[in-house]
């Protein structure tokens, strides 16, 4: 992917190609060499009080060699794939700086290559993005005893801990009737860890659980179509399944 910038214009994205200026130069390509595997930097700006966390991301400039315009390559050195939609930011030694909004996911070591016109005169650049929301996933539910309903509910973030959250858990006949409802509170989840939550819920006359992770909406989520599910039980019984 590529962007080009200026005072007057949004950043837009190009595909395979920079945009040139009336009358700039021909860029060379960014002279790209690979940065370490960063780790989670420190927290940075605050906004009301609350500490925003940034990931920093490899940078190349083409330096001296194009007087017309700055030229970077942002890479993606987090370590896992960005989705699409996140803002990744750019600073260079010579006051420029900008902004990119993803238009598809940016896979670990992918590149986005940015142009802004301008002086040159060698310059170096820095990059770095403000992660997602956390994402709390439903990954199982089911009866571990005829009186125990067990929940396994795991933080796809890579980067962000989730907080304290609610975990919904209801008893149900075919079809969608409920029996009984239990909310349960989870604690912090680390990021890229799962949980186990084991509840006193006997089966007796239901016929499935149903489960639904952060079920009052207090934890912002990058995606929250992955927080429920329902236990084996309701596919391997009949009546639960309209013919």
């Amino acid at each position: 992917m590529k962007i080009v910038t200026s005072s007057a214009l949004a950043l837009s994205l190009l595909a395979c190609a920079a945009v040139s200026l009336p009358g700039a130069a021909s860029a060379e390509p960014s002279r790209f060499s690979p940065t370490p595997t960063p780790t989670i930097a420190a927290p940075g700006t605050q906004i009301g009080g609350i500490s925003l966390l940034t990931i920093p991301l490899g940078c190349s400039s083409a330096g001296a060699s194009d007087v017309a315009s700055r030229h970077h390559s942002l890479t993606n050195t987090s370590g896992h794939s960005i989705p699409k939609g996140t803002v990744l930011s750019w600073t260079a030694s010579n006051k420029g700086s900008g902004k990119v909004t993803l238009t598809s996911d940016l896979a670990p070591n992918g590149t986005v290559d940015v142009s802004e016109p301008g002086q040159t005169n060698g310059y170096t650049c820095t990059g770095s993005f403000i992660p997602p929301n956390v994402d709390l996933v439903l990954k199982s539910v089911s009866w571990s005893s005829p009186t125990v309903a067990t929940v396994v509910i795991t933080n796809a973030s890579p980067w962000r801990d989730a907080g304290a959250s609610t975990l919904r858990v209801q008893r149900m006949k075919c079809l969608s009737s409920q029996l009984s409802v239990v909310d349960h509170a989870v604690g912090t989840i680390a990021k890229g860890a799962s949980i186990t939550v084991n509840l006193n819920l006997a089966k007796t006359d239901a016929d499935y659980l149903q489960a639904t992770a952060n079920a009052t909406g207090n934890l912002a989520e990058l995606s929250t179509a992955n927080n429920g599910g329902k236990s084996p039980d309701f596919g391997s019984n009949k009546s639960c399944t309209p013919q």
